[in-house]
């Protein structure tokens, strides 16, 4: 949310706001620019020092005051005479469990409306119980841009004269999109304290340190640049895709008319390569992969789950362009439309993430992956939702023998070397992921010999592997049934019959009785 959305509330006589946020001083230097532009008086409580008047220096009647029941009070004190003020309370999630506090600070909310006084929370955390959710405007502080986080780079470089290389100015900016300020300083800081220069190695400390703060908050996990799209075997035809919509988010792109892409769901059989998939895209795109684990999303508070939720969301478009990766999508939904807790909890935080989909206007690139496709929600298949839905199945001949090859070479070792269609015929129903355990398997049967890795130990691994496909056949046929109406396939395409109906050109007679 902008400093001018905070203003149309303010404007509006909105006399309770809460904003989340984890930038303290940053917000409450906004809202001081609004209180002046306002020609209103500004008071801060916290805890530990009571009210600070940010008007009037002087001011110290409201010191002292460190309880909430003190700062509640002090608002609605007849001697004190207050009128078109705003009172910015830090910190007030911890006390909105106390009974009394929340009907004090009903009452108080009420009395701001004739004086057009203010109460506004600044809090990292929105709890507002449901006693008061209908008198608590909530919004959020929007986190640095590009430009701004330049800012704060330009204040620690130009007073050291460091020059930077505009390509990895660029890198670095990009990077340190989602912190915050204090946590943007600190890893400029980081980063010139280790390497005494700001280039490559300096963007990897950054991406480092980001990945570290980012996994903090328990939802999102920042995952560094791993795999490339050539390391994935098989799957051409996403790959093919994937290549065309590289440069999709290019200001180029855009001025040419390209719409950048919403999203894709990768599908099939568990340890078919979607998960290597999401990894290589976010380095074949060059886009930074925030991990989203919605399972940690929910929480006990009134409004706690949708809140956490819209932290992630906002988190995601603070750093976008970016890939938003929510893994194993059926785990994260099994409780939809069984919401035991009654109030619809679960319900309410899909539908958020679906309107989120549908509506977002920030290059945030959604990417699902999931292994049963049965227990999705059919809202969540719909078009609009994901630009294509790829099935991951069991790889044919021809990609069992690139996924072998890629791993040995892996392992140092050169694939032509061994008779991989013979392999290859042995593995026929492997993932994968088994393949891949095949030559680990089979390296580990050599060595136990004392030879070096032969076609005979990658067979003999191989004779020892019951695959997934012989195990869950019937579970697998079905969803390959599901697959070939509702998905695209990531390997090479399966052409479809078009049906054709003959249309006579005889023409019909109507008769008239």
């Amino acid at each position: 949310m902008t400093k001018q959305t905070i203003e149309n509330y303010i404007n509006a006589c909105y006399p309770a706001i809460w904003i989340n946020t984890f930038e303290e001083n940053r917000c409450i230097n906004a809202l001081q620019n609004i209180a002046h532009e306002c020609t209103l008086e500004m008071k801060v409580w916290s805890c530990t020092e009571g009210y600070l008047d940010y008007t009037n220096s002087m001011d110290d009647s409201g010191t002292g005051m460190t309880t909430a029941q003190d700062a509640l009070e002090y608002i609605t004190d007849d001697n004190e005479n207050h009128s078109n003020t705003i009172f910015v309370l830090k910190n007030f999630h911890h006390y909105m469990d106390n009974p009394y506090i929340l009907q004090k600070l009903k009452d108080t909310i009420l009395s701001c409306i004739n004086p057009t006084n203010y109460i506004i929370f600044v809090s990292p955390k929105t709890v507002i119980p449901i006693e008061v959710e209908k008198d608590i405007a909530v919004t959020t502080f929007t986190p640095l841009d590009i430009e701004k986080m330049g800012e704060v780079l330009d204040r620690l470089t130009k007073p050291k004269d460091i020059v930077i290389d505009p390509e990895y100015r660029t890198l670095i900016l990009k990077n340190s999109l989602g912190l915050t300020e204090q946590e943007a300083e600190n890893v400029y800081s980081l980063a010139y304290t280790i390497h005494r220069e700001y280039g490559a190695n300096a963007v990897k400390t950054i991406q480092e340190e980001k990945a570290n703060i980012i996994k903090k908050t328990g939802i999102l996990e920042f995952i560094p640049p791993s795999n490339n799209i050539s390391d994935i075997g098989g799957a051409s035809e996403f790959k093919t895709w994937a290549k065309v919509r590289k440069e999709s988010f290019s200001e180029e792109a855009k001025a040419f008319g390209v719409q950048s892409p919403k999203g894709v769901l990768l599908c099939g059989v568990s340890g078919g390569g979607k998960s290597a998939s999401a990894r290589a895209l976010g380095n074949l795109w060059q886009l930074p992969i925030l991990r989203f684990n919605i399972g940690k999303v929910f929480g006990s508070y009134v409004g706690e789950s949708e809140a956490n939720m819209q932290t992630a969301l906002r988190t995601s478009e603070s750093m976008s362009p970016c890939i938003l990766w929510i893994d194993e999508i059926e785990k994260a939904l099994a409780g939809l439309g069984s919401d035991s807790s009654g109030n619809g909890v679960t319900s309410r935080v899909f539908g958020e993430l679906l309107t989120w989909m549908q509506e977002k206007e920030k290059d945030v690139f959604v990417l699902a992956t999931g292994n049963n496709i049965n227990e999705l929600p059919p809202e969540l298949m719909r078009k609009g939702r994901f630009d294509e839905i790829f099935w991951f199945g069991l790889p044919e001949n021809s990609e069992r023998i690139e996924i072998l090859s890629i791993h040995i070479k892996k392992r140092g070792r050169n694939p032509e070397n061994f008779d991989l269609s013979h392999v290859s015929e042995a593995t026929e129903g492997f993932v994968g992921a088994e393949l891949e355990q095949v030559i680990i398997d089979g390296i580990s049967l050599a060595f136990a010999d004392r030879k070096d890795l032969s076609t005979t130990h990658l067979i003999a691994a191989a004779e020892q592997t019951i695959p997934l496909s012989s195990q869950r056949k019937e579970e697998i046929d079905t969803m390959r049934t599901w697959a070939n109406n509702n998905a695209r396939s990531a390997s090479t395409p399966v052409k479809k019959s078009v049906k054709r109906t003959n249309k006579s050109t005889t023409t019909s007679t109507r008769r008239l009785s």
